[in-house]
């Protein structure tokens, strides 16, 4: 046991510890910028409306795959808390399902596409670093224009309601640093969720009663995204 003993000390005094890249990255610069990639699940929380409950029941079960693209700007408070700003666009799909009372009947499904310009302002709160990597948390809000809603409705494919153009957001996440031998190369996944109805009202000029019926069937749509980015600082 105590030839083991010393062995193993001596093991660790000759083990090579891990090159620390860029040590002082934390401490070199107060401001720093790189850019983000990334890729989003949009969703829907939704209330469907008590007077069309019996006759309409909304749904959206199909999650597609969209895509951010970001500017990163990093303030530096202090090595652990870091004001962020990542001004970007973000593209998605979301599909509303309206299931009839009547089982025969099938579905009515509107695809719902939305051109984000968002402005998230964020807080990042990071541990201590442990040789290159250091995991963090992030929390803020995000401003989000929605340029698809200026679009006129699709009648002619069947889509009879429309996205508000703007909401506000609340923003929670995890991630986790690396540090590279020229950059910090950061994994995040972050959840969004807004603030205002999302569903805008009607057009009854346009519309007909029975197109009206599928907007009146919604009570309230909150709008969620799920994002996992990859970030080049």
């Amino acid at each position: 046991m105590l030839f083991f003993g010393v062995g193993m000390v001596g093991y660790s005094q000759l083990k090579p510890q891990p090159i620390l890249n860029d040590p002082d990255y934390d401490f070199e610069k107060r401001l720093r910028f790189g850019f983000s990639l990334g890729v989003n699940f949009m969703d829907f929380q939704i209330m469907s409306s008590v007077n069309q409950f019996d006759s309409i029941f909304v749904d959206n079960s199909t999650l597609y795959p969209g895509f951010n693209v970001n500017v990163v700007s990093d303030f530096r408070i202090i090595p652990t808390l870091h004001l962020r700003f990542l001004p970007g666009l973000a593209f998605g799909q979301r599909d509303l399902y309206f299931y009839d009372k009547d089982p025969k009947v099938e579905p009515t499904v509107m695809q719902l596409e939305s051109s984000y310009i968002e402005m998230p302002l964020l807080i990042k709160y990071a541990a201590v670093r442990k040789w290159n990597t250091r995991p963090y948390l992030i929390a803020g809000t995000n401003f989000r224009i929605d340029m698809a809603a200026y679009k006129k409705l699709n009648i002619e494919e069947g889509v009879y309601i429309r996205l508000i153009k703007g909401d506000i957001y609340y923003e929670v996440g995890f991630g986790l640093d690396f540090f590279l031998t020229f950059f910090k190369f950061s994994t995040e996944l972050k959840f969004s969720s807004g603030y205002r109805n999302a569903i805008a009202p009607p057009n009854y000029q346009q519309l007909t009663d029975q197109e009206i019926k599928y907007t009146e069937a919604i009570h309230r749509l909150k709008s969620q995204v799920i994002t996992l980015s990859f970030h080049f600082e």
